[in-house]
């Protein structure tokens, strides 16, 4: 792709995707002034924009390339949804320490993995670990780029702010 990010967002990476293909934009517009108009920017400010632009394209072609790495991975993986169907019976069962083997599992093979990522977040909100819950549900968040899980991360995140937060102390 020209535009660094475009090709990201165009692999659903949009909050990724967008940012980096505007800040690609300005730098190639202040690259742009100042080849036609040096006087207004100065050497030194234009040298530092075709840096920039140059740098930004190269970053843009390595997360390109880490992205479609990562939804090949996926692809590939044809028994991934059986494995994390067992990590759900697992969880339902009450078998926290399956459930998390399983899922720490599927995220080795993918990092990149939502439902898994999702998964550890209800494991370590069972186990009374808020704080690993709630980073669990973040990270869910951030790899969630259709939003299929919004709603489900967005309602255990509130729950957890609105818990009380109970020290160890008195957990005793």
């Amino acid at each position: 792709m020209l535009v660094p990010g475009a090709g990201i967002a165009l692999a659903g990476r949009m909050g990724a995707g967008v940012p980096l293909a505007l800040v690609w934009g300005a730098a190639v517009a202040g690259l742009l002034l100042g080849v036609i108009w040096p006087d207004a920017v100065g050497v030194a400010a234009t040298i530092a924009f075709a840096v920039a632009v140059v740098g930004l394209h190269v970053a843009g072609q390595v997360l390109l390339f880490l992205t479609l790495c990562a939804a090949a991975r996926r692809m590939a993986d044809e028994g991934r949804n059986e494995r994390f169907k067992a990590a759900l019976v697992a969880y339902l069962r009450g078998e926290y320490d399956e459930s998390a083997s399983i899922s720490e599992g599927l995220l080795r093979d993918d990092p990149d993995d939502v439902e898994a990522a999702y998964q550890m977040g209800a494991i370590a909100r069972r186990r009374g670990d808020a704080a690993a819950a709630r980073q669990w549900f973040l990270r869910a968040r951030y790899l969630d780029d259709e939003g299929k899980w919004d709603f489900q991360i967005g309602r255990e995140l509130e729950a957890l702010a609105a818990r009380p937060a109970v020290s160890s102390a008195d957990a005793k």
